[in-house]
């Protein structure tokens, strides 16, 4: 077996298992999983836990397991390096700027730039408080 035949026959799998659980959580409403919930003792927990470890364990004992296992964890590892960084990006830049008028008060580029036209009526006829409020 290649490597190509085993990446691609473990990512079927992956991908079999996702389909699965998401079409099983897809068809449950908000009430099922909370009364399932409820029902489901702290045995119940532990007994299902301990399935995922055996089939974890049972996954990885053989060479071609423990190859894909590997495999799906670099390549987790590898998407996540290059994916996280544009994911957080946008969110984690927020540029500012000293509001015109209001005695450098700093406010968001991206606000003002919105309501410009808005922020400057109501500074010339309200003032700098209230202009500042227009940009919250």
């Amino acid at each position: 077996m290649n490597t190509r035949d085993l990446i691609s026959g473990s990512l079927g799998s992956v991908k079999q298992q996702v389909q699965a659980m998401a079409s099983t959580v897809c068809s449950a409403s908000p009430a099922d999983l909370r009364q399932k919930l409820a029902e489901m003792s702290r045995a119940d927990l532990v007994a299902g836990l301990s399935h995922v470890k055996d089939q974890a364990a049972a996954a990885v004992s053989t060479r071609e397991g423990a190859v894909k296992a590997s495999v799906l964890v670099i390549g987790s590892a590898v998407s996540i390096y290059f994916l996280w960084p544009a994911a957080v990006a946008p969110a984690a830049t927020v540029v500012m700027m000293k509001a015109p008028g209001a005695a450098g008060v700093l406010v968001s580029r991206v606000a003002f730039l919105a309501h410009k036209q808005v922020y400057y009526k109501v500074l010339r006829t309200a003032g700098a408080a209230a202009a500042l409020a227009v940009l919250a």
